[in-house]
Order: C-alpha cells, then structure tokens, then sequence
C-alpha cells in the first residue's frame, strides 16, 4: 500500500549559497588583518613592563661603633630612592626599619640606587653610600651590597629651674625666692649616676657649664628662671633631683623622673621647685 508522507511535519533547511558564504569568508579574513595590523603597529595598550625586585639588607650602630635598635635611635623606614637610568624615573620605596632584609617589587631595568634611615616624621637620621648601574631583571631578585648606618644615639635634655617667685636669685625682700646656690644630680633609671656637663645659657648666649657629680655635687651659683641648661645623653628615663639652696641649707627643692627620647626631638623640661619649711629658710 502507497503511504503519502506527511509534508506538515517535516524539518525545513535554509540554503545560503556557496558564493555568499565565499565573500563572508573573504570579509572575515579583512578584519582579522586589520586587527593584526593595528596591533602590529602600536594601536593598542603595550603591556605593562615585567617585574623583577630588589632586595636589601642593612643594620644599625651608634657613634661607638656598637650595634644600636631602631628604637635607641628614634628610626622608622629605610627608604630606598630609585632613578632609572634609560628614562630619569623616580621609584620609591620604603621598608619598616626592623624589617631587615626588606624585599619590592621594580620595573626591570637599570636604576642608580639612594638609600636612607628615616625617622617617624620623614627626617633623615642617616644615609648610607649610594649604588649605581643596579641591573633589575624581570622574575630575578637582585640584592643590593648590604648597608651600615652610623646614627648617634644620644638625646637632647633641656632643663629651666623656676620657683613660685618672681625670680630665683633675688631675695624675699625684691619678690624673690632668695635662692644663693643650685645643685643638680641625675641618675639613670638602670642605675648609676649620669655624669653629663650642662651648658647654661640665656638664650643663644652661653653663661656657664654644670657638671654632674652625684656623689659630690657641685654647688653652682644661682641658676635664673630665664636659664636653660642643655646636654645631650643616651635616650632613657632618668630621676634628677635639683635643689636651691639658701646659705648651707636645702630650702628649695625637685625631684622629678624624665623620658629623654631618642635623636630627633628633645625634652623640653621645667623643674618647679617648692619650698622647704625648715628653720633657716
């Protein structure tokens, strides 16, 4: 039996012709080269300069070539300036300065190398000789020649004597506290005396020394509120005791304990004497 075939059910194709698909493939292959083309010539984002990195290890002494802490010498950062030699770039970068050896990433290429001890506030405590024609080669870490930084450990003191009276050294009778003479100790806080010379001035003017001795301190004449004495001494905490004196007799006194810390800012102090009730003052 003759069976007609259902044409409704079917599967329909559409037919593009063989030269209509020629000239699509044609077009294709344009913009493909022009593609190329543009990249070949520079229309395009360059990729970004491959990476290599620096690495750098340093350490600390003080003005007796002994090994000293960032912390004795109030350091932060070392920071390392980078000038690349082909183009005059500045890379800069930094490394905490208890981090040593430090690592970064750099540009590959060829780089004069500055490097520096700074302190919290941006100042450079110390520099350290610099390094040039420093080649970085893109995934290699190149180490630079380890550093020493020579960096004085020592702190600043500034200490003004004043009284509640108008002035120290004049007597009751003129507003003043009568005071005849001054003595100063200072001991560190691990103990031992610190034997330190003060220089007195008035201002920028210079009007004598104090020198520690706290087994015999020296009696000075009269130190003026409008004195300042100054010396420099390792960062620490000290006791310092100051007395006025009123013929032979301690009627004015101070005992105070002072964080001198490290290079870079002094402490400013001023000791404020009260007075003692004893028969003779």
């Amino acid at each position: 039996m003759h069976v007609t075939p259902n044409l409704s059910t079917s599967t329909s194709k559409t037919w593009i012709p063989y030269h209509a698909l020629a000239v699509m493939g044609v077009w294709l292959a344009l913009v493909m080269l022009i593609a190329f083309w543009i990249c070949s010539c520079g229309g395009g984002t360059p990729p970004p300069a491959a990476n290599g990195s620096i690495s750098l290890a340093w350490s600390l002494i003080d003005s007796s070539r002994r090994p000293a802490t960032c912390a004795q010498v109030g350091a932060r950062s070392v920071a390392l300036r980078l000038r690349n030699r082909a183009g005059g770039d500045i890379v800069a970068t930094a490394f905490p300065c208890e981090a040593s050896p430090g690592t970064a990433q750099v540009a590959a290429g060829v780089y004069d190398v500055a490097i520096e001890l700074h302190a919290p506030d941006g100042t450079t405590l110390a520099t350290a000789p610099a390094q040039t024609s420093v080649g970085i080669v893109a995934g290699r870490v190149k180490t630079l020649t380890p550093v020493i930084f020579a960096v004085s450990t020592q702190g600043t003191m500034v200490l003004s004597i004043a009284t509640p009276a108008t002035t120290n050294c004049q007597s009751p009778s003129a507003g003043g506290a009568g005071i005849t003479a001054t003595t100063l100790t200072l001991e560190a806080n691990a103990g031992g005396c610190a034997a330190v010379t003060f220089v007195r001035a008035r201002g920028t003017t210079q009007v004598g020394t104090y020198t520690v001795d706290c087994s015999s301190p020296q009696i000075a004449r009269c130190i003026e509120k409008d004195e300042t004495l100054t010396t420099s001494l390792a960062a620490g905490t000290y006791l310092v005791h100051a007395r006025g004196k009123i013929g032979a007799i301690d009627c004015w006194q101070r005992d105070d304990t002072l964080v001198v810390p490290p290079p870079g800012k002094p402490l400013i102090h001023t000791l404020g004497l009260t007075h003692v009730n004893v028969p003779g003052c």
